[in-house]
């Protein structure tokens, strides 16, 4: 065992044997020691820490400022207050963090995952190459051949492997990830982190398993010591790490209820009950461990402690004939001894302890850390639960903004605390007036001659006294109270001091809304400009830890979900979506890629501006722009806008194909209309050939029958004119037949004229 002093650290490489509970609270009790030491640096961070944040929330310590505000004892009539010109710059940049995108893109970098991803990409290039070969080969011989994948390739392979193409195991993590992100609000998590660094220099997170899930809890910078690299500003290349913390009894068992046995309990139920200061030097001996106020609930000090420590390995090596490369290695406990044919070899890994200390008196959590994150390619590596910056430790000392204004802003509540001053001193003017010449023999007194004075503007004297002696004065003078022109002065002090402050922390007054009356747009555009360059390294430093935070949530996923996860959230936009993690993301290794932000919130506005210029132009939709609009990434309203211009391409693209086949069968109806005008044009010609050859023939026929009615008249005449001559010569000879037999009659009988000549007329006319 160790028999260290509290104030000396124990050694980090010591057997497994040897690594109890006495050397964890050597451990604890050595950290303690080290914040507790009045020279050591934590002590003077600590202080400094506390001062900033005091100034930053508004607190002055008046003794500081006693050489102003007091002269030979006498307080002067004016008081100093804080008139905080740090504050709004502070409180500026934390505003446009908060209004700044969270792109967080997850992706697997393990060795596995990357030769996947290969083997997609060379199936894809396959499938594209053979594509039009197994087409014709099942055009000719009609057997299909299955493709080598089942994704559809993309117009440039590469562009898409390197952008787009996501693993389901990817897709699962970024939604647990964004689960976690909206049930544990790290948004406000990162704000008072962020703040953190702006006041103090130091930015600060512990990430732990906490009821099965990652959880992330903002450590305040003041109550932090720890061993960093000098050649690095990130808290991951910590040796060790202590946290003190001064927590209630109701907190502290919220915290630790699992670890405290029943002894615990009642030791820490005495010290909550510590009824005055005499029973506090059993606990505050030779470190305070507790907080006690009269009139106030007591507050316990918990100190928890996590170190690196070396953990040796032993393997027997056994041969592999299937790779002789790459022999069996089978881990044996430390005592192992190993037999003459065998090889044993020592690895050297990491291996992280942690314990805590509660009032000084209980120790829990002495113990190998559990949840210890591992690569899967690089299993000997591990780091500490809590992440962070510390700004400028290259340097060799961290300045926060506070640091770099903290003077200017006593000078400034010192200048007003004059302008006050000269306000409280200032009045109207005043005459001198000798009280030997009151004029007492007509009666007046002092407040007779002032009333006087006031209502009739006459100071009334005697310039005679007993023994009609003249009096030799008689001279009235006035005393200037107003305020001097040194209050101008201090004015241009304040503005002056206000404008050196702009210039220091890179904050210009255009950049947090003054702008002046004559300034033109272009030189505020610039000066807006300028300012967000220059605190840009502020946003690069706090990106930089978000990714880190993001990097160990998704690795203590793969610990916290190793057996899947159900659940669902709601996500900014009112959306709802279902998160289902399946063992084997506890295979993979995460890296996580974080936007920038100040150039994606630029970029963003830009493109709602393009949105805008889209609408007007028909590539995109009301709808679409209301999306770009509320995309919280410039990625995502990249990828909105995107989708709504190939969209309105496939919606422009089928109106092309709607309106070509109009005009195709436009123009095959004009065909068709075409073709009937040409036919009905051949009908009419063809009408009029007939027509014309059925004239031709009627006349033709006409001709013919009129040559045979001709004939046939001719005939008919012929006839006729031939039975004429018969019916003639007929009636002739049935006449004359008639007339002998008249004749005869008459000859027979008399006939008497009359009737011969009517006979006679008869035989005439017919």
């Amino acid at each position: 065992m160790y028999n260290s002093s509290q104030s000396s650290f124990p050694p980090q490489f010591v057997l497994e044997s040897e690594k109890t509970e006495e050397w964890a609270n050597q451990w604890v009790n050595a950290v303690v020691a080290y914040m507790s030491y009045v020279e050591s640096p934590y002590k003077n961070s600590r202080l400094n820490d506390i001062q900033n944040y005091n100034i930053y929330n508004g607190t002055l310590d008046l003794e500081d400022f006693k050489y102003i505000t007091e002269q030979y004892g006498m307080a002067y009539p004016a008081r100093l207050v804080n008139y905080p010109i740090i504050s709004p710059k502070i409180d500026l940049l934390v505003g446009e963090d908060l209004r700044r995108p969270l792109d967080v893109k997850v992706s697997t970098t393990n060795k596995e995952a990357v030769l996947r991803k290969e083997d997609v990409k060379v199936n894809l290039v396959m499938k594209k190459l053979t594509e039009d070969i197994h087409k014709d080969f099942q055009e000719a011989t009609g057997i299909e051949i299955p493709p080598v994948t089942e994704l559809e390739v993309p117009e440039d392979i590469d562009l898409y492997m390197r952008y787009n193409y996501r693993e389901m195991v990817e897709e699962t993590a970024q939604d647990g990830l964004e689960y976690l992100i909206q049930k544990h609000n790290y948004r406000d998590k990162f704000k008072e982190g962020f703040r953190d660094m702006l006041v103090t220099g130091k930015e600060f997170y512990k990430i732990y398993d906490h009821n099965g899930d990652p959880f992330v809890r903002r450590v305040d910078p003041r109550n932090i010591v720890y061993e960093i690299n000098a050649s690095s500003d990130y808290l991951d290349d910590s040796s060790w790490v202590g946290e003190e913390r001064y927590l209630s009894y109701s907190e502290i068992l919220d915290e630790y209820r699992d670890e405290l046995d029943r002894d615990d309990l009642e030791e820490l139920s005495a010290m909550y009950q510590i009824g005055g200061y005499d029973d506090l030097a059993r606990y505050n001996d030779p470190f305070d461990w507790i907080d006690y106020q009269e009139g106030q609930e007591v507050k316990i000090r918990v100190v928890s402690v996590e170190w690196k420590s070396i953990k040796a390995l032993k393997f027997k090596v056994s041969e592999n004939k299937f790779n002789p490369e790459r022999p069996f290695m089978k881990q044996v406990p430390d005592d192992y001894r190993a037999r003459r044919s065998e090889e044993i070899v020592t690895r050297y890994v990491d291996d992280i302890w942690e314990a805590t200390k509660i009032g000084g008196k209980i120790l829990v959590r002495a113990r190998r850390r559990p949840n210890q994150i591992r690569s899967v390619d690089d299993a000997g590596t591990t780091k500490l639960s809590y992440v962070g910056c510390v700004r400028n430790n290259t340097t060799g000392r961290s300045i926060s903004m506070v640091d770099l204004l903290k003077n200017i802003q006593m000078l400034y509540n010192i200048v007003m605390y004059q302008i006050e001053l000269a306000m409280a001193r200032s009045g109207g003017k005043a005459v001198v007036y000798d009280v030997s010449q009151l004029p007492t023999n007509l009666g007046m007194d002092m407040q007779t001659v002032l009333y006087h004075l006031k209502t009739d503007g006459i100071i009334p004297i005697n310039s005679k006294d007993e023994g009609n002696q003249l009096q030799s004065f008689n001279q009235f003078q006035q005393i200037d109270f107003t305020l001097s022109n040194s209050v101008q002065q201090l004015i241009n002090l304040k503005m002056m001091l206000e404008q050196t402050a702009g210039q220091i922390s890179g904050v210009s007054p255009q950049r947090e809304g003054a702008v002046g009356q004559y300034e033109y747009v272009g030189n505020v555009q610039r000066s807006v400009v300028q300012s967000a360059t220059i605190t840009e390294s502020l946003f690069y430093s706090h990106a930089m830890v978000k990714k880190r935070v993001f990097e160990r949530v998704c690795d203590l996923m793969k610990v916290c979900w190793a057996n899947g996860k159900k659940a669902s959230f709601i996500l900014g936009d009112g959306a709802f979506r279902f998160l289902s993690v399946m063992p084997d993301i506890a295979l993979q290794d995460y890296g996580i890629f974080i936007g920038d932000s100040g150039k994606d919130d630029a970029m963003r506005q830009q493109l709602q501006g393009i949105a805008q210029a889209a609408l007007q132009g028909g590539q995109a939709t009301l709808l679409d722009i209301i999306k770009v609009m509320k995309a919280d990434t410039f990625t995502e309203a990249e990828h909105i806008l995107e989708r709504a211009m190939e969209e309105i391409k496939k919606q422009q693209a089928e109106q092309a194909q709607q309106q070509q086949a109009m005009l195709e069968a436009q123009a095959q109806s004009d065909q068709a209309a075409f073709e009937r005008q040409v036919q009905l044009e051949e009908v009419k010609n063809q009408a009029k050939v007939q027509v014309a050859q059925i004239q031709a023939e009627t006349d033709l026929k006409i001709a013919d029958m009129k040559d045979d009615l001709a004939r046939e008249t001719s005939d008919v005449a012929h006839i006729v004119k031939n039975k004429q001559i018969v019916l003639e010569k007929k009636a002739q000879k049935d006449s004359q037949i008639e007339l002998n037999k008249e004749q005869s009659k008459a000859e027979n009988e008399a006939v008497s004229p009359q009737r011969t000549q009517k006979i006679q007329d008869t035989i005439k006319n017919s």
